[in-house]
């Protein structure tokens, strides 16, 4: 992975073709597990549903889901009427800005399965991106049971876990990257 900045705030992202592939391959998993949980928070009411507004009564069964989607408030009365009336339009913000995530990635692709992907990161599309691999995280974390920092080097002693805690730390890095070349450049 690399980082170059552009003109005018833009920076180039260029992932070799087994960095995409992984990239795209966990987008289309986020995008495979909201679209999940929208069948179930769908209001039938094409009102409702235009207004993005709708989602379930409780918190998700899934752990990703429910860390992706936490209850707004302690009380589960006030938990759920919230829920129901913002869930959706999340949901839908959420799935939106996966769904261009992994539309750039393939533009960016080419006919050449070992070439280099070149993304261009834009200011506009710049918080398209990191609610994405925030997502990937939030959701990563939550199938493996990081949610404390000692947490993490005991996950990477496992066998079993270790590759998903490296994948996590590799998604950290593309953000931390892309958000420090980003205050760097209005700095400049």
């Amino acid at each position: 992975m690399r980082l170059l900045p552009l003109p005018g705030g833009a920076l180039r992202l260029s992932l070799d073709a087994d960095e995409a592939g992984l990239l795209d391959q966990l987008v289309g998993q986020l995008i495979e597990l909201l679209q999940s949980h929208s069948g179930t928070a769908l209001d039938p009411d094409p009102l409702f549903a235009s207004l993005e507004v709708g989602g379930s009564d409780e918190q998700p069964a899934d752990p990703a889901l429910a860390r992706l989607f936490p209850s707004a408030y302690e009380d589960d009365d006030e938990a759920s009427q919230f829920r129901r009336v913002t869930e959706q339009g999340l949901l839908n913000r959420k799935l939106q800005d996966a769904m261009d995530v992994t539309t750039a990635i393939g533009l960016g692709a080419s006919e050449d399965a070992g070439t280099p992907v070149e993304l261009e990161i834009t200011p506009e599309t710049l918080p398209t991106w990191v609610r994405t691999l925030t997502s990937l995280r939030l959701a990563i974390a939550a199938r493996v049971g990081l949610e404390r920092e000692d947490d993490h080097a005991q996950l990477l002693q496992h066998e079993d876990t270790r590759g998903t805690v490296l994948v996590y730390d590799w998604l950290a890095a593309i953000l931390d990257s892309v958000l420090r070349m980003t205050e760097h450049g209005h700095e400049a």
